[in-house]
């Protein structure tokens, strides 16, 4: 009877208490903790970089501020070709795929080199509410200092897009080939759990 007393009390205890164990020990000293995903499909900047207070510009010439709302971006550093058209295309496309929050979300093309002509109102045409960004008052190293992920990045060259949030914080970058679909569930995920922009 005694005997059948502590095999009972063994198996509660290995029912009870061995998960626990098994799991602390796996964490602690396996690599199934290792690699942990925050949920995010880009890159984080962090700490994130508050930009300036810049202002976007629209086809028709009119100034809206950088502040105020989410904002995707894309870096031209030149004219606006076919990689480029296919990256307004991508923005447009992301902003429509949010439904009722597009509207707290804004489109830029920063201009890296400060051409008005870099971007013809031609190309612009079929992607109305695109917003243009000619950085004044940095000079060029300043600004892909701003952009850069780490120390010899070149923030210009890869076709990246850049997610700034309502301050004007620089907060995530997407390479060119990030999924869509998990960019739209980042912009998802901030616009449900942010009260600004």
């Amino acid at each position: 009877m005694k005997s059948r007393k502590q095999a009972i009390l063994i198996i509660l205890f290995a029912v009870f208490a061995l998960p626990p164990l098994l799991s602390w020990y796996a964490f602690n000293y396996t690599d199934l903790g290792k690699q942990r995903s925050t949920g995010g499909h880009g890159t984080l900047i962090a700490p994130p970089r508050l930009l300036p207070a810049w202002d976007l510009v629209d086809q028709r010439g009119t100034t809206t501020p950088l502040h105020g709302k989410w904002t995707l971006v894309y870096p031209l550093n030149g004219k606006c070709g076919e990689d480029c058209l296919q990256n307004l295309y991508r923005m447009r496309q992301l902003r429509l795929a949010v439904g009722k929050n597009a509207g707290r979300i804004q489109r830029a093309v920063l201009v890296v080199n400060r051409d008005r002509s870099a971007v013809t109102v031609e190309q612009l045409r079929d992607y109305p509410g695109q917003l243009l960004l000619f950085p004044e008052n940095m000079d060029g190293d300043a600004l892909r200092s701003l952009f850069a992920l780490s120390a010899g990045d070149r923030p210009f060259a890869g076709e990246r897009l850049y997610l700034i949030d309502p301050l004007g914080n620089l907060m995530m970058s997407y390479a060119r080939t990030a999924d869509p679909k998990g960019i739209i569930k980042d912009l998802s995920r901030l616009l449900k759990y942010s009260r600004t922009g």
